[in-house]
């Protein structure tokens, strides 16, 4: 009886695991519910596809440090020669005080001293100076040449201070007679510094009896401002400057280069340069244009008795990538310079393309397609993609052949003619439009048994 139960137990637990059922709440085939079946002919359908052969690795060039965006320029400004800039100058004036006291300080002198320790003596005008009407004071307390350099110190004598009370005026004593400043102001050569002085203080008074006694504890504040210095009977300054190409630099020739709304304009010359000399002080537009190039225009500052000297860059109207050749292939006939039923070359534009900051007209693409060999004629596909198509089988330097790609987009069957070939022109503006790269692949596919090959290879873009 004991063996028959035993049996009977070992029997339920076996159908479950051979069946691979379990009537559990809940449960799921971890891998999913696809059935065996259904398995089976998913691998009988993937076994028919082509597998999908990955590009040859293509290494770019290095990171250019250039992108194809808006012209750029830079302006600086020199002495013209024979000019001498003025001499460094100090101007000291009040500024309001914000004071409620009616106090009157005469001004007897003032020294400032240099980082470097030098002492200069300034003299100033006898006068009362009444800090209630700062603000409105028009005249300067001091002024002098000083030779230029960092300064960190500044010492007014006081010769002598009053405060009206009530109509009635006290004498007010000023300890050491000396008002400190301590703090940093510039002195430059063709500038004039000026300072600004701020009286803050406190006024401590008592009694002797009955007759008051004051005394002033001065704070100084002080704001620095550097104006630059006009130049003496002079009215007019110049402008020069080069014209370069924003891709590689060079110089260029027969750029037209003008001021707008004047007459000044000149071509530049074979080393790029141009000039403008005379040129009445003010603002203007200095506009660059060329046949072959983007117009750009920039505002120019002309300042009297100085040299506005300008670099202007340009931006090429038309961007033209290297030029590619396949060499002769074949997916047939040994005679050619590789066998393989795909040829593909790498093109690399010059500068990467910017498409968000300067759009770009017309881009086209252009070939020549030829054959030899055994007659009748040949007809290929091409390929453009902005990366590698062909699984190169044979690598011939300048491009490489093989008998499997992965397609990028489709420009069209093209028919070869015998050597020198056929040029062909088509249309790509869309597709670089919508991926933009510095570098494009052109595939080339063989569809007869001849020898063919793809010459003269360009892409170019246009923004004109």
């Amino acid at each position: 009886m004991n063996r028959k139960i035993i049996l009977a137990l070992t029997i339920g637990l076996l159908i479950p695991l051979l069946t691979g059922c379990f009537f559990m709440s809940g449960s799921k085939n971890p891998v999913g519910d696809t059935s065996i079946a259904n398995s089976q002919q998913t691998a009988q359908a993937l076994s028919s596809v082509k597998p999908m052969v990955m590009a040859s690795s293509y290494t770019k060039p290095a990171e250019r440090k250039y992108t194809f965006a808006k012209s750029s320029h830079s302006v600086n400004h020199n002495l013209k020669e024979g000019i001498k800039r003025a001499a460094s100058r100090l101007r000291i004036s009040l500024m309001s005080a914000d004071v409620t006291d009616n106090i009157l300080i005469t001004f007897e002198k003032m020294m400032v001293k240099s980082v470097v320790g030098a002492k200069t003596n300034i003299s100033m005008p006898s006068q009362k100076v009444p800090l209630l009407s700062a603000a409105t004071l028009s005249e300067i307390l001091a002024e002098q040449e000083l030779s230029q350099g960092a300064y960190n110190y500044m010492e007014f004598s006081v010769k002598g201070a009053e405060v009206v009370v009530d109509g009635v005026t006290y004498p007010v004593l000023v300890p050491s007679k000396k008002i400190r400043f301590v703090g940093k102001f510039e002195l430059k050569d063709g500038y004039s510094t000026n300072l600004k002085v701020k009286f803050l203080h406190r006024m401590v008074k008592w009694h002797i009896g009955k007759k008051p006694f004051f005394m002033l504890i001065p704070v100084v504040k002080i704001s620095s401002e550097l104006i630059a210095a006009p130049v003496e009977e002079v009215s007019d300054g110049d402008v020069a400057g080069s014209v370069l190409s924003f891709v590689d630099a060079a110089k260029l020739s027969g750029v037209s280069v003008s001021l707008d709304g004047t007459g000044f304009s000149a071509m530049t010359d074979s080393n790029g340069a141009f000039s403008f000399t005379g040129v009445p002080a003010g603002a203007y537009t200095l506009r660059a244009s060329h046949s072959d190039y983007l117009d750009h225009s920039f505002p120019v500052e002309v300042s009297a008795g100085q040299v506005a000297s300008v670099n202007v860059q340009l931006n090429p109207a038309v961007i033209h990538s290297s030029v590619g050749n396949t060499g002769w292939f074949s997916q047939y006939y040994p005679l050619a310079d590789a066998s393989g039923e795909f040829a593909e070359v790498g093109l690399e534009t010059p500068v990467n393309i910017d498409f968000v900051s300067l759009a770009f007209v017309k881009a086209e693409i252009k070939f020549t397609a030829g054959y030899h060999a055994y007659g009748g004629s040949a007809r290929c596909q091409n390929f453009l993609a902005s990366t590698q198509q062909v699984s190169a089988v044979t690598d011939m330097g300048g491009w490489w052949v093989g008998n499997t790609a992965n397609s990028g987009s489709l420009l069209g069957e093209f028919n070869a003619t015998p050597d020198p070939g056929t040029l062909y022109s088509v249309d790509v503006t869309e597709l670089i439009r919508s991926n933009p790269s510095s570098i494009y692949f052109l595939a080339s596919r063989n569809l007869d048994i001849v020898d063919i090959r793809m010459t003269n290879i360009q892409l170019s873009i246009y923004y004109r």
